[in-house]
């Protein structure tokens, strides 16, 4: 049985937040019900979300522990709007790089360290995913991280590069270094996936 989602309690087990994320994992599987655009039904003018914004909410409700519930609303005639398909394009583009520091993940403390998201596989694999800011294309030169030191030997990556990336520690945390030849030329837009094998 699911409980009614606006009813708290020892029985309550799913919650479904509507066009919001939650500050923290919760402690009940939960799944954020979101629009692409601005209202739940059809409209012919409304504003959609860039692929950015949603590119970034996905991360966030996934590092998170959550499901992302993405609402568009058809027309009369069953038709979305051209924003609808060009944002999917976009999310799908996103995707085929990095789909899975997304798919059969789990959420990690502290979740995320200033615009970098964290999501970790059952073998201990963790994925450290930097967001974008407004309007940077590039992945930073440097990715640091506080809450996690690989051990030696650790095989760290970004999704989409062939090469490994060089790292050291970083008082109890990890450096991660970006190659230039791979900030020129980036495998995707809006957010850069550094795969960290194995961490202590």
């Amino acid at each position: 049985l699911v409980v009614d989602r606006w009813v708290n309690g020892k029985y309550e087990n799913y919650l479904t937040p509507e066009n919001k994320v939650p500050e923290k994992a919760l402690s009940v599987p939960w799944e954020s019900c979101i629009t692409m655009a601005t209202s739940w039904s059809y409209v012919k003018t409304d504003r959609y979300k860039s692929v950015r914004e949603l590119v970034h909410l996905l991360v966030d409700v996934v590092a998170k522990g959550g499901n992302l519930l993405l609402n568009i609303g058809p027309s009369p005639e069953g038709e979305w709007a051209p924003d609808a398909y060009d944002r999917l394009k976009g999310m799908a583009a996103w995707m085929k790089v990095n789909s899975e520091a997304i798919y059969e993940t789990r959420a990690v403390a502290p979740y995320k360290e200033g615009n970098v998201c964290l999501t970790k596989k059952r073998d201990g694999t963790v994925y450290a995913i930097c967001l974008a800011g407004k309007d940077e294309n590039r992945p930073p030169r440097k990715i640091s991280l506080k809450s996690l030191q690989p051990a030696a030997g650790t095989k760290v990556t970004m999704l989409g590069v062939s090469r490994e990336l060089t790292w050291k520690p970083d008082g109890s945390g990890v450096s991660i270094d970006v190659p230039e030849s791979v900030r020129q030329n980036p495998p995707c837009e809006y957010a850069w996936v550094v795969k960290i094998s194995k961490v202590k």
